[in-house]
């Protein structure tokens, strides 16, 4: 199975602060750039609308005394008083007013009397926009307001100029049927443009203005935010699962060191309490048998199993109390108990307890009768070779036997022990008792099962203590191979 990439908390917590903040903020700076967006649009074409209202009143005042050029050199003068403001005027059939005669024409020959003087024609195709003028030239009519942009040269002067436009219909009033007729309703079309981009420019400054005012307060409040987490959580956090770590590879001398008065604080010093307990609990593992512990987890109450039973005693340790400082006895004591409890346990045996200066304990494995032997003949090895050096001359007699036990816990509710009694216990440890210093003695139940592979001397009648019958015995004295 494919194990998940590691992605540290910081990066996490880092994540979700710029997300929220992109978001929180990001909204708020979205909604005020829209409204303020919306209002200048609908301020601009407010402005547009009450303007061509004025400018509307004035051209239809020129107009009706048939004043058509002070209408030309008004739009041209607005034109020039206020150069965002552009003032054209299309006849109903989409063709631009005073570049020709024709309107002239008509009017003398509809009031029969050469009033007006042909003026010069001027060269000018400019067209409207098709969509929006036909909306303004509908009947009933209506104001067409759009927005558009032009970007051809010499078009009202400018390259690129966005506008605000509104093509205003110019009614066909009954006073005005005199000279053009009453055959239309609407005999022309009022084109005013604003130019609105330098508005719609400075809403891209203030626009870019609010994405960098937002990266940098997004950037600002995410780095407080990651180093206030960091100082206050992250670490604390990061502490707590170091001190964890090293819990679990058997490091107990470290603490939390967090002084936050928060839930955090609180989590240090529960962990700092389980440190200490398990500490102790782990220093009494020492003074329990691996059994017992492994019972723990499986609650087992007592059942039979075949085991080898090792017990091992030091010869003459009474007389070497009575002469040694207690301080020398307890230090070469453990020395002799030490490396012993080594070698067991490096050949897959058990240490059950530790009475007094005798070890009892069990193998459970796969050829476990060998493997005691093994322990047995490396133990008394590393006596003959060092026991005047190391040991103080200490030496042990050890006894094994092979036989079925009752496995359980032992004792009150209060204080119990996970071990082993039956008769095969006291056999072993009848054994041991006779073992003279250095001198290994195993049962026959065990020499039938290693005979093959150690080397024995016997066997031997024996008599112990509450058995009827005499016990063939063996004395081990190596192993083959070994």
């Amino acid at each position: 199975m494919k194990r998940k990439k590691y992605i540290p908390i910081t990066r996490k917590i880092n994540a979700i602060i710029i997300i929220s903040l992109i978001i929180g903020i990001g909204t708020i700076i979205s909604y005020y750039y829209l409204s303020l967006f919306m209002n200048i649009n609908d301020s601009t074409r407010q402005n547009l609308l009450q303007q061509s209202d004025i400018l509307y009143t004035a051209i239809e005042n020129y107009m009706i005394p048939g004043e058509a050029p002070l209408a030309a050199n008004f739009f041209n003068d607005i034109n020039k008083i206020n150069p965002e403001y552009t003032i054209k005027l299309f006849r109903s059939n989409g063709v631009k007013a005073f570049r020709d005669n024709n309107t002239i024409s008509f009017v003398n020959n509809s009031i029969g009397v050469n009033k007006f003087l042909e003026r010069e024609v001027i060269e000018d195709n400019e067209k409207p926009i098709d969509n929006y003028f036909s909306k303004a030239i509908e009947v009933p009519p209506r104001n067409s307001v759009f927005r558009t942009v032009d970007r051809m040269e010499n078009t009202f002067g400018a390259k690129g100029k966005i506008f605000f436009r509104i093509y205003r219909p110019l009614i066909n009033l009954p006073r005005c049927t005199v000279c053009h007729g009453g055959e239309h309703t609407i005999r022309g079309v009022i084109d005013i443009r604003n130019d609105i981009t330098k508005s719609v420019n400075d809403q891209y400054i203030i626009l870019f203005i609010s994405i960098a005012t937002f990266v940098l307060m997004v950037s600002i409040l995410a780095a407080i935010l990651s180093q206030y987490l960091k100082g206050t959580v992250i670490q604390p956090v990061k502490s707590i699962g170091d001190i964890c770590t090293g819990v679990t590879q058997g490091v107990f001398d470290k603490k939390v060191s967090i002084k936050n008065r928060d839930e955090i604080g609180a989590l240090g010093n529960t962990v700092n309490t389980m440190v200490e307990g398990l500490h102790e609990r782990f220093k009494l593992s020492k003074f329990v048998s691996s059994s017992t512990i492994e019972s723990l987890k499986t609650e087992e109450k007592g059942h039979k199993v075949p085991v080898t039973i090792f017990f091992s005693d030091i010869r003459g340790f009474t007389s070497f109390t009575e002469l040694n400082k207690p301080e020398t006895v307890v230090e070469s004591l453990n020395k002799v108990l030490n490396f012993q409890s080594g070698i067991i346990q490096e050949n897959k045996g058990d240490i059950d307890k530790y009475v007094g200066d005798e070890i009892v304990a069990i193998f459970t494995q796969e050829n476990s009768e060998l493997s005691a032997c093994i322990s047995a003949l490396k133990i008394q090895k590393e006596l003959k070779e060092k026991s005047g050096s190391e040991y103080n001359n200490l030496k042990v007699g050890i006894g094994i036997n092979y036989g079925e036990v009752i496995l359980g816990m032992i004792g009150s509710e209060k204080r119990a022990d996970y071990t082993i009694i039956g008769d095969n216990v006291n056999t072993a440890s009848r054994l041991c008792n006779l073992a003279k210093s250095g001198q290994i003695i195993i049962s026959e139940s065990t020499y039938e099962k290693v005979k093959d592979q150690v080397k024995t001397k016997g066997p031997y009648k024996v008599k112990v203590k509450g058995k009827e019958d005499y016990l063939h015995v063996y004395l081990l004295t190596g192993i083959y191979g070994g």
